[in-house]
């Protein structure tokens, strides 16, 4: 191969995560984003000079690979995310009434302890249909799917009771997928569900952030990329890619301006890959496939408010709201300030973003007696936050490989048995830089085998 670089277009966690492992192996290495922060889907912005995540993630235990990449950058999860045992508190308004609230906690993630959790959140039905459930969902946890379909339809199929449906599977389902349980994939939904509820405590384990989100990953990463010698061009748009005759690429940047480079890992969303894949019959199909993937957006709501208000859980689950999931900010530091997410979005329309936060906060407001309404919101929402998880999503992903050689793609839709998470992402960058090495090792020197 020849001199250029290795062009990494995309600095979310996905593009972070490749250019470190490219970097690290030697590897010269340009990284170009086309906003003025790193982070992609998960970095931190000014708010009238407070520091708000463009959306509120949460990691589990099983987010190994983040994880390490967390420390590998010099951040230590222990101290930089709140860990919480796998629990689900959902709370529900009741008009003329007090408020209603649930809680599913299992001592642990045994089969024994689970259960028995699973079969006290379904105390509405009768004895039959409790053990009922209680067989179904033992058959949801390990009998892996053959076909894939609707999460909605599996949960019927396996008899789950309308109250474990409502308070657990439902809320979760919509967490994890980001697309409405009536349309989500049962596949990737198991396989989540097998790789923490399965795989012991740790695993199952919330991890809720501490910090900014940018200065989880983001922030040290473009730090240590810089010690590693890379360059980085943040605020630089890539207008195209050509792919040169001889050998590389040539990125056309904003204003004209051209770079070389010798191998291109597209660490963007699916829809500007699209845009920005080289005009080759050889990736027609692969154009195609990116284009039908589809996307799903999350609104962030945050509210401020004029005293701090009582102390909450980390977590809370909402019923029946136009808001998803309460997520308090004391943890970072903004003992004022509440997020809440609305998870898919564009199936919750509101006209404008006033509109939207004064709902949510008029809804808390009658659902958590003494909180009382904000004194002022702030809405982010990401249109193209995630994957359509329907079903069959994984057959549909591309591989981290492109049909044209040099050229490889990083993000959390070539991750297949994963929904849109920083694993998946983190995963994938890891996964293209890999292929990017190896890819460029002179078959002289290339280990046999």
């Amino acid at each position: 191969m020849n001199g250029d670089p290795v062009a990494v277009i995309g600095a979310g966690w996905a593009g972070l995560t490749a250019a470190l492992v490219l970097s690290r192996a030697g590897r010269k290495v340009v990284l170009i984003e086309a906003a003025p922060t790193p982070g992609g889907r998960a970095r931190t912005i000014d708010s009238k000079g407070t520091r708000l995540d463009n959306g509120q993630h949460i990691l589990v235990g099983a987010c190994r690979h983040a994880l390490s990449q967390m420390r590998a950058v010099g951040v230590n999860p222990i101290l930089a995310l709140h860990p919480v045992p796998f629990r689900l508190l959902m709370r529900r308004h009741v008009p003329n009434g007090a408020p209603e609230s649930s809680l599913l906690a299992p001592r642990s993630t045994r089969t024994r302890d689970l259960g028995a959790a699973f079969y006290d959140a379904s105390r509405d039905e009768g004895l039959p249909r409790r053990l009922l459930g209680l067989t179904g969902a033992w058959r949801m946890l390990h009998r892996p799917l053959t076909r894939d379909l609707p999460v909605a339809d599996w949960l019927r199929r396996n008899a789950q009771p309308a109250g474990l449906r409502e308070r657990l599977w439902e809320p979760l389902s919509l967490a994890v997928m980001n697309t409405p349980p009536a349309e989500a994939s049962a596949r990737i939904f198991q396989s989540v569900l097998r790789q923490t509820l399965l795989a012991g405590d740790g695993p199952a384990r919330l991890l809720i952030p501490r910090r900014p989100l940018g200065e989880l990953f983001a922030e040290p990463a473009l730090q240590q990329l810089r010690t590693l010698g890379a360059t980085i061009r943040l605020a630089t748009r890539v207008q195209g890619i050509e792919a040169r005759d001889d050998d590389g690429f040539l990125l056309t940047l904003r204003h004209g301006e051209t770079l070389a480079a010798g191998q291109v890992v597209l660490a963007t969303a699916q829809r500007s890959a699209v845009r920005l894949l080289p005009a080759k019959p050889a990736l027609d199909a692969l154009r195609r496939n990116l284009a039908e993937l589809g996307e799903r957006s999350i609104c962030t709501v945050y509210l401020h408010y004029g005293k701090t208000p009582p102390e909450l859980p980390p977590l809370i689950g909402l019923l029946g709201q136009h808001g998803h999931w309460l997520v308090p900010r004391r943890l970072v530091g903004d003992s004022h300030w509440l997020s809440v997410v609305i998870s898919a979005a564009d199936a919750y329309p509101m006209p404008n973003a006033d509109s939207r936060w004064r709902r949510v906060g008029r809804e808390l407001a009658a659902t958590f007696p003494g909180l009382g309404e904000p004194e002022q919101g702030h809405v982010i929402c990401e249109r193209m936050a995630t994957l359509d998880a329907r079903p069959g999503l994984d057959d549909r992903r591309p591989d981290t490989r492109t049909p044209l050689p040099g050229l490889y793609l990083a993000g959390d839709y070539c991750a297949r048995g994963l929904p849109s998470t920083l694993e998946a992402a983190v995963q994938s960058g890891q996964k293209a830089a890999a292929a990017a090495i190896t890819d460029g090792i002179p078959d002289l020197v290339r280990p046999a085998g």
